[in-house]
């Protein structure tokens, strides 16, 4: 039996028109920010794995049920992986083009009020403000809240 992990995210529409899977694929093609958390965080991850799986040993041991044996794991590399992007250890690997221009300049997408963007709503406006530097990769916030991992 074989376990596949999958980095990836919930496919949700982007502000501008595109969808976060469409983002990621282009994000991953260009810059490789999904290998390259793999690569920086394997052994991270495999702990993750290792302890959420002894976890769910230890608790079908006791006679607890245990619905999925990888999901404290999945967690914590969801979490880590925010963390990569936010903390900007991205940032540090030298990967070409990184930062981004738009983060340099703290180029960012809000809502038409200045919000900050929680869901794309059908005809709502928004607009480009130019703020802080910024951590790459963040520009409406959707892709980063919608990173997500799996064991198939």
């Amino acid at each position: 039996m074989s376990l596949t992990l999958h980095l990836g995210v919930f496919d949700v529409p982007e502000p501008e028109g595109k969808t976060t899977g469409e983002v990621g694929m282009e994000l991953e093609e260009k810059y490789g920010l999904f290998s390259e958390f793999y690569k920086n965080n394997e052994n991270k991850i495999a702990l993750y794995l290792e302890d959420s799986v002894a976890d769910a040993v230890a608790s079908a041991v006791s006679g607890n049920p245990i619905p999925d044996p990888f999901g404290d794991a999945t967690g914590l590399i969801d979490k880590r992986f925010k963390e990569f992007i936010s903390l900007q250890e991205v940032e540090g690997l030298g990967i070409p083009g990184v930062p981004t221009k738009a983060a340099l300049a703290g180029l960012t997408l809000r809502t038409r009020s200045g919000k900050r963007i929680r869901g794309v709503k059908k005809g709502q406006k928004y607009k480009q403000i130019r703020g802080d530097r910024r951590p790459s990769f963040i520009y409406s916030g959707i892709l980063e809240a919608s990173l997500k991992s799996w064991v198939d």
